[in-house]
């Protein structure tokens, strides 16, 4: 018998020996053992997570010989030959290879025919999404109400290019991916069934390369298989699938950190001599640093610091590693932008070491007095190379700083008093040391933010002597490469600085020595910045008990106007109601038959006509009306009834209403109501072009006013 590969080898025979998708194996069991089955069924997912194979499986337990049930025997006729797929009751389509709807016309035709052996005919239709759109309005009907003996199994990589239609005729079933530990343990049972040795970390490789899928990792395994020659290894699937060492990953985050730019392109070069992928070296970097950020959000007791991990995640601080995963990140994005993959790689190494720096330049130190020498071959600056910033290097670093403060201010008290008795508190707090600075430059970084704002701020030296200690500071000691700002100092330190800065204005320039100018040097740093922490905090009191006032007071006894939404609710109608009431409030003053109108008790048409005519003239009970040839239509015999008899109930008497065609000049209450809302839009623009303040916005800002949105209101 020929080799037959694992993948369908080792094809699932009953839902027990299904890997994962338990909440689909649930669902189908017990509808198969409560025999309450849907007339199809639509399987989803990626590949290779087995989709086709459950729908073989449903199958076996519709047709099996001993009845509908969620566990088919497995021996039977039916049960071997939907193994075998011969079953001539189950037609599995490849809709993939028969897309157009004559072979769709073709399928339905059959379907009125009853099994020939099994129980159920069952249509298994594979890549569903492939079918035409002729094709899925030809199986609507049938797959919605198809006879009982018939089921659809309908299987799909891509349901989202299902038209809805299908999808609710359908049960749907999601199949996930499996996860990495599953498929795993998946490979090791089959593994040892065939005998075969292995690497359980070998096939952790394989199974992560398998991206979820059981077939994929199947397919896998037997080309390690063939290229180890039986004996699955980690090297052997390192080299089949070009992975990397999970060292040289490690390796370059470690040199990274430590910002040794050499040690970064050795582990580039040795990745290129290994023939790696360069896209897989950023991905590793970034898994690793996933770890590590995973190790330090554990407690500290659960650390191993044994591991690789567990040593980095000590000594690499949460910012350096959310840093340098943004970096992995952005590198591979720009990745296929490169001038080739190598030189996309070393490009977002050297940018993480570019905006990382861990080199800082100390330059040698000068005397104040000293003169500069012609032709002389300037110094090289010293280079500090500071260390992974661990816990223990802090607390050392630190216990000396101290040790030389002590006797540091010790040795320099007599030259300090001459100067001022706060310099010597000063002093005895810190000293000044190049290497120790600098490490507490590194130790302030680890807690400190930096801001453009107090980037941007100069410190306020107004004493001539303070102005000259701050450029001796500026030839001493150079800014390093990242800026330092202590807005964490306690208050005590922050008014004990600002009363050195206070004592260091008030001394004469005639009694400051070189000597004194040396020891106020250190100091300077530290006056100028609580000086701007000084200003943030003054910021912060004032915002606390800020109130808005007006600057013109004048303009506070100005009566409010309309609210804004109120404007804009009027701006949107073209007469509000409030306009509409002042308009026919002022007709009716001016015009008698308009308040005669308006105090009728008529609507709809026949108030229509009431405001469309004029009062020609009245004779004792008698109203003779005109109304305008074009409104003429309103006017028939039961407008002019209702019209008449409201005029009659109005004046409590029997009134005669006789309406007429008429040109004359008067106006109609329309006609009134129409003059009188233009009268007040003149009035409105009047208003505009005499106010102020809107004379000033169109001057300054060369504006112009839209006479034909102005409304009144």
């Amino acid at each position: 018998m020929s080799y037959q590969v694992l993948a369908r080898k080792w094809r699932p025979k009953t839902f027990s020996e299904v890997v994962g998708q338990q909440h689909i194996l649930t669902a189908l069991s017990n509808g198969l053992k409560e025999n309450r089955l849907h007339h199809a069924y639509l399987f989803s997912g990626t590949r290779g997570v087995g989709k086709t194979s459950i729908a073989r499986l449903f199958a076996k337990g519709l047709n099996c010989v001993h009845g509908v049930t969620a566990e088919p025997c497995g021996e039977c006729e039916h049960c071997k030959a939907i193994e075998q797929g011969n079953f001539i009751d189950l037609i599995e389509i490849d809709a993939a290879s028969r897309t157009k709807v004559e072979d769709t016309r073709e399928l339905l035709d059959n379907v009125q025919y009853k099994p020939v052996q099994g129980r159920y005919k069952v249509y298994l239709i594979d890549e569903v999404h492939m079918l035409s759109r002729h094709s899925f309005n030809a199986l609507l009907k049938t797959l919605e109400e198809p006879p009982e003996y018939v089921k659809f199994l309908l299987a799909t990589t891509d349901p989202q290019k299902l038209p809805i239609t299908i999808l609710s005729r359908c049960m749907q079933f999601h199949l996930k991916a499996l996860e990495q530990q599953q498929i795993a343990q998946h490979l090791e049972f089959i593994l040892s069934q065939e005998n075969l040795p292995f690497e359980f970390l070998a096939l952790e490789k394989l199974a992560k390369a398998a991206q979820g899928s059981i077939r994929d990792s199947l397919s896998l395994t037997d080309q390690a298989i063939a290229m180890s020659n039986g004996n699955i290894t980690l090297t052997v699937v390192q080299d089949m699938l070009g992975l990397l060492d999970d060292d040289q990953a490690l390796e370059i985050i470690h040199a990274l950190q430590q910002g040794q730019g050499e040690a970064v392109m050795k582990g580039i070069q040795a990745v290129a001599e290994k023939g790696g992928d360069w896209d897989e070296l950023l991905r590793d970097i970034g898994e690793n640093l996933h770890k590590i950020a995973m190790q330090q959000l554990l407690p500290s007791s659960q650390i191993d610091d044994a591991s690789r991990i567990g040593f980095l995640a000590s000594h690499i601080s949460p910012e350096d590693v959310q840093f340098f995963y943004q970096v992995m990140l952005t590198g591979r994005k720009e990745l296929s932008y490169a001038p080739n993959r190598r030189i996309g790689v070393e490009m977002t190494l050297l940018r993480a070491l570019a905006f990382h720096p861990k080199l800082m330049t100390m330059a040698p130190t000068a005397q104040p007095d000293s003169t500069p020498i012609p032709n002389e071959v300037p110094s090289s600056p010293v280079y500090l190379e500071v260390p992974v910033v661990s816990q223990a290097i802090k607390s050392q670093y630190k216990s000396q700083l101290k040790s030389t403060a002590v006797a540091t201010a010790q040795a320099n008290a007599p030259v300090v008093e001459q100067v001022s008795p706060t310099l010597n508190q000063v002093e005895e707090r810190e000293a000044y040391s190049p290497a120790f600075d600098a490490l507490a430059q590194i130790d302030k970084l680890d807690h400190l933010t930096i801001s453009p704002k107090t980037e941007k701020k100069k410190p306020n030296l107004t004493s001539e002597s303070l102005v000259q200690t701050a450029s001796l500071q500026a030839e001493v000691v150079p800014p390093t490469s990242l800026p330092v700002i202590d807005s964490h100092a306690h208050s005590a330190s922050r008014i004990k600085d600002k009363v050195t800065a206070l004592s260091v204005q008030t001394t004469s320039k005639a009694t400051l020595s070189a000597t004194a100018l040396k020891t106020v040097v250190p100091q300077a740093v530290s006056q100028a910045e609580p000086e701007e922490d000084e200003d943030e905090m003054n910021d912060s009191q004032l915002a606390e008990t800020y109130r808005w006032e007006w600057r013109n007071p004048e303009l506070a006894k100005t009566q409010e106007g309309m609210k804004p939404s109120a404007l804009k609710q009027s701006l949107e109608q073209d007469i509000t109601p409030e306009l509409r009431a002042k308009v026919i409030e002022m007709t009716r003053k001016q015009d008698p038959w308009t308040d005669l109108v308006e105090s009728l008790a008529i609507q709809n048409l026949t108030k229509e006509l009431a405001l469309n005519c004029l009062l020609l003239s009245q004779d004792g009970d008698t109203y003779h009306l005109g109304v305008r040839a074009h409104k003429s239509h309103l006017h028939t015999a039961n407008t002019q009834q209702q019209l008449q008899h409201a005029l009659s109930q109005l004046q409590q008497q029997s009134v005669t209403v006789v309406i007429t065609p008429t040109e004359s000049e008067n106006l109609t209450p329309t006609e009134w109501y129409r003059q009188t809302y233009k009268a007040l839009r003149e009035k409105a623009r009047q208003d505009l072009l005499q106010d102020d303040k809107l004379q000033l916005f169109l001057q300054e800002f060369s504006a112009e006013i839209d006479f034909s949105t102005v409304k009144p209101v």
